[in-house]
C-alpha cells in the first residue's frame, strides 16, 4: 500500500537500545518520505539462549546479530500506524559508509572534506535540500550515498553524496574537538535517566559490617584537577618495616550486579579522560558524590592492609570493608614540595607531616624491590593540554613522573598484586591485567637496531625486562641523542599491548607473576568486578559473579572500550597540538626528526608536541635510501642524511587542525624544495627499499624523488 512499508524490505540500524533491540530505517529510496522516513522500525534482537539468566548483562551479546550501521533484510509487522516491528532475515554485507568532515565551499554547492589522514582527493558533494542546516565551517557526520545522475553530472569531481546525520557544530568552537571525539568513536556519553535515578537514590554507608576506620589519617594524593577520589593512603612503622593501608572506595555496595548501574558501566568500561572533558563511567552522584573520597565526610571502602619488612618485601596482606573519613586532600606538586623541600608550603594546617614521612619511607622500600625485580623503566612523559579560562588550548606541556606520583603508584601496585594473589589462592574468579611478554619478531628487530649502535643484545634466551631496563641504562649513557631517542623509542614498540583476561599469563612489564586492577572501580569495570569477588571471598556479601564464560566476554569488551577511549584522547590530543600551529602555516621552523617511515620522516614542530610528515617526494633531488632499522635516511648523490634525533629546518607547508595533520617541506638549505611531477610511465617507477641494496647500481633498487 502506498502508506505503509512492504512486507520484506531492507532497512539501516541506526541505534541500538539498551535491551539489544535495534532502531532502524528503511533504505528503499522509491518509497515516499509520509511511509519510508516518518516509520519507526524496531528490529527485535534474536537471542539464541533467551532463558540464560545473564543475557541481558552482556556489554556485547555474541547472540545479537546486528549493530549499528549494519544493513538488514527484514520481515515488517505493522504494529501501530506507522510503526513496525522487525524481524532479521538475514545481515547484508552492505554497511552505511560514515564519514566525518568540515563543511566547505566547492563548485556547484557545499562539500564535505574528509578529516581522516591520507583521505582520497576530492570532497563529497552535499545536496542542497538536506533537512538538517548547515554552515561553512561546521564538523558534520554524514553517510555517503549514491547521488543523483543531475547531481553527479554537477559536481564532476566526485560521482558520491553525503546525507547528513547530524551537525556537531562549528570546528572552531570550543567543544569541537569533543564532540567529534564523542561521534568519531561512537563514547557512551548521555546516562538514561533509569540509570540517574538508581545514582541519585543511593544512601549514605553506615558502620554495619564494617570496621570502624574513621580516626585513622587516611589521605588521598591526586592531581590537582582530579574530582573523583577513590583511593586513600596511610602507612606506620611496623616490626621493623611498615603496616601499609590502601583503601578504595567501595563502588560494589552502590552498583549492585545485573542493575541498570551495572549494565551501563559494563557498556562504557573505563572513564575516559578528554582535555577538559571526563566521561564517567558512572554518574556523578556516585563518581564525585557518594564514592568519592572527599576529606571529613564518612564514605564506605575495602581496605588492603599489608605488611612489609624492613627490606621492603611484603610479608602478609588481608581485605576488608571498612568505613573511613580521609583527614586530607593532596595533591602530587604538594607532596613534592614537601619531599623536596621539607617545607609544609600547601600541606593543610592541622595534618601531621609525620604520617607522610611514613609514606615516602615505605615508597623508597617498595622503590628498591621494583628495581631488583626488574620492572620495566620507561619513563614517558605525559602529555597535558592548558586551557585558557574561556576553554581555548593555549599550550600542552610534557610532564614526568615525579617521585610523590611513583609513591601513589607503588602503593597501588601493591594492592593490585595482593588482590591477585588472593583470589588466585582462592580459585575464585579473577579479571587479571594481563601483558605477555613480547613478540620474538619484534625483538629480532631491536637486535638489529641495537647492533648498528655497538650494544649487545642476547640472543638465544628468554628475554626478561632486566634485559630491556639493561638496553636503557646503555642508553641513558650514548653521546648520540637520535641513537638514544631511537633506543628508547624502540623499546617501547617492543611490548606488547596489556589487556584484560580471566587468564593469568603474568605482567611482563611490571615483572610480576599475578596482578588485576584492583584500586579504581570508579572508572574501570574491572576493578568493580575483582572488588565483587574478593566481597565475596572475605564472606562481606553474597554476590553473583558471571559464569567464566560470560567474564572472559566482559574482560575482552572492556579491553576494547579502554583501547577505544585512549584511541580518543591521544587523537583530541593531537587535533589540539595542530591546531595551535595553524597560525605558523607557511613559515620556516625548527623541527626534531622523530621517526624515519618508508615514505619519509615525521618531525615534532615546537613545544606543543605536533608532529609532522615530511615526505621523501620533498627532500632535495636525489637518489634515496631508507633504513627504517637504523632510522637514517641517505641520499646517494650528494650525500644528505637525516636521522631520528636530528634538528632541520622545515617549512610547514599545510596544516589542518580536523586531521590533525600537517604537511612539511625540506628547508634545511635556507629554501624550500618543490614537489616533484610524478613519473608520467609508471612502469619506471622505482621503489622505496628498508635495507641498503646488494648491488648500489642495481636499477630496481632505486628510487629517485
Amino acid at each position: 500500500m502506498p502508506s505503509t512499508l512492504p512486507p520484506v524490505t531492507v532497512v539501516e540500524v541506526s541505534s541500538v537500545t539498551d535491551d539489544g533491540n535495534g532502531v532502524a530505517y528503511s533504505i528503499d529510496t522509491s518509497i515516499g518520505d509520509d511511509a519510508g522516513n516518518a516509520a519507526e522500525i524496531l528490529v527485535v534482537a534474536h537471542h539464541k539462549n533467551a532463558g540464560h539468566k545473564n543475557n541481558s548483562r552482556k556489554p556485547i551479546s555474541r547472540d545479537n546479530n546486528f549493530a549499528v550501521g549494519d544493513r538488514l533484510l527484514v520481515r515488517l509487522k505493522l504494529t501501530a500506524p506507522n510503526q513496525y516491528e522487525a524481524q532479521v532475515i538475514r545481515k547484508l554485507d552492505r554497511h552505511r559508509q560514515q564519514v566525518f568532515g568540515g563543511v566547505i565551499k566547492v563548485k556547484g554547492g557545499f562539500g564535505l572534506e574528509s578529516i581522516e589522514r591520507g583521505a582520497r582527493s576530492g570532497f563529497d558533494l552535499i545536496p542542497p535540500d538536506d533537512k538538517i542546516p548547515y554552515q561553512i565551517g561546521d564538523i558534520i557526520e554524514a553517510e555517503m550515498v549514491k547521488a543523483p545522475t543531475s547531481a553527479a553530472r554537477t559536481a564532476r569531481f566526485s560521482r558520491k553524496t553525503v546525507k547528513i546525520i547530524r551537525n556537531l557544530g562549528p570546528a572552531d568552537g570550543i567543544e569541537a574537538f569533543t564532540a567529534l571525539a564523542i561521534a568519531e568513536f561512537e563514547l557512551r556519553h548521555i546516562f538514561p535517566d533509569d540509570v540517574l535515578a538508581s545514582a541519585q537514590s543511593a544512601k549514605k554507608p553506615t558502620l554495619s559490617g564494617r570496621e570502624d576506620c574513621r580516626k585513622t589519617p587516611l589521605i588521598t594524593i591526586d592531581g590537582a584537577d582530579a574530582k573523583d577520589f577513590d583511593d586513600a593512603v596511610f602507612a606506620e612503622p611496623h616490626d621493623g618495616g611498615y603496616r601499609m593501608l590502601v583503601a578504595i572506595a567501595d563502588v560494589a555496595s552502590y552498583v549492585k550486579a545485573e542493575g541498570v548501574l551495572d549494565l551501563e558501566a559494563m557498556k562504557r568500561g573505563n572513564s575516559i579522560y578528554l582535555p577538559n572533558t571526563v566521561i564517567p563511567m558512572l554518574p556523578e552522584a556516585l563518581s564525585n558524590g557518594l564514592c568519592s573520597l572527599v576529606p571529613n565526610e564518612d564514605r564506605a571502602c575495602l581496605v588492603a592492609e599489608i605488611f612489609i619488612d624492613g627490606g621492603g618485601n611484603k610479608t602478609g596482606h588481608r581485605f576488608f570493608r571498612g568505613l573511613m573519613r580521609s583527614h586530607a586532600r593532596l595533591t602530587y606538586d604538594e607532596v613534592e614540595g614537601y619531599r623536596t623541600g621539607g617545607a609544609d608550603g600547601g600541606i593543610p594546617t592541622g595534618f601531621n607531616t609525620k604520617h607522610l614521612d611514613h609514606l615516602i619511607a615505605a615508597y623508597e622500600l617498595r622503590a628498591k624491590i621494583r628495581m631488583t625485580r626488574g620492572a620495566l623503566d620507561l619513563d614517558l612523559p605525559e602529555k597535558r593540554v592548558q586551557f585558557d579560562n574561556e576553554g581555548r588550548a593555549i599550550a600542552i606541556t610534557k610532564k614526568h613522573q615525579t617521585i610523590s606520583q611513583k609513591l601513589i603508584e607503588e602503593f597501588m601496585i601493591l594492592a593490585n598484586v595482593a588482590a591477585a594473589e588472593t583470589l588466585e589462592a582462592a580459585k575464585a574468579l579473577c579479571i587479571f591485567r594481563a601483558h605477555e611478554p613480547p613478540d620474538p619478531v619484534k625483538i629480532d628487530g631491536l637486535r638489529d637496531v641495537v647492533k648498528t649502535m655497538g650494544i649487545a643484545f642476547p640472543k638465544g634466551q628468554v628475554i626478561t625486562s632486566h634485559h630491556f631496563n639493561d638496553l636503557l641504562h646503555k642508553a641513558s649513557a650514548l653521546k648520540d641523542e637520535a641513537a638514544k631517542q631511537l633506543l628508547n623509542e624502540t623499546v617501547l614498540r617492543c611490548q606488547s599491548q596489556a589487556n584484560y583476561s580471566v587468564n593469568n599469563p603474568g605482567h611482563f612489564g611490571l615483572a610480576l607473576r599475578r596482578y588485576a586492577h584492583f584500586t579504581s572501580p570508579i572508572r574501570r569495570y574491572a576493578d568493580l568486578m575483582v572488588h565483587r569477588s574478593l566481597i565475596n571471598h572475605i564472606k562481606a556479601e553474597a554476590i553473583t559473579m558471571p559464569s567464566i564464560i560470560d567474564a572472559a566476554e566482559i574482560a575482552q569488551a572492556i579491553s576494547d572500550t579502554e583501547r577505544k577511549a585512549a584511541a580518543a584522547e591521544r587523537r583530541t590530543i593531537d587535533r589540539y597540538a595542530t591546531k595551535l600551529i595553524e597560525h605558523d602555516a607557511g613559515r620556516i621552523v625548527a623541527g626534531k626528526v622523530t621517526t624515519i617511515a618508508s615514505f619519509g620522516a615525521f618531525v615534532q614542530i615546537g613545544d606543543t608536541g605536533a608532529e609532522g610528515l615530511l615526505p621523501l617526494g620533498r627532500l632535495p633531488d636525489d637518489y634515496y635510501d631508507v633504513d627504517t632499522t637504523a632510522a637514517i635516511i641517505t641520499g646517494r648523490k650528494f650525500g644528505l642524511k637525516i636521522r631520528a634525533g636530528d634538528i632541520i629546518d622545515v617549512m610547514i607547508v599545510e596544516v589542518s587542525s580536523l586531521k590533525a595533520s600537517i604537511l612539511l617541506g625540506w628547508a634545511d638549505d635556507g629554501g624550500v624544495t618543490p614537489p616533484r611531477k610524478p613519473n608520467p610511465n609508471p612502469h619506471h617507477r622505482r621503489r622505496t627499499h628498508n635495507k641498503k641494496p646488494k648491488t648500489s647500481n642495481t636499477r630496481k633498487n632505486r628510487k629517485k624523488y
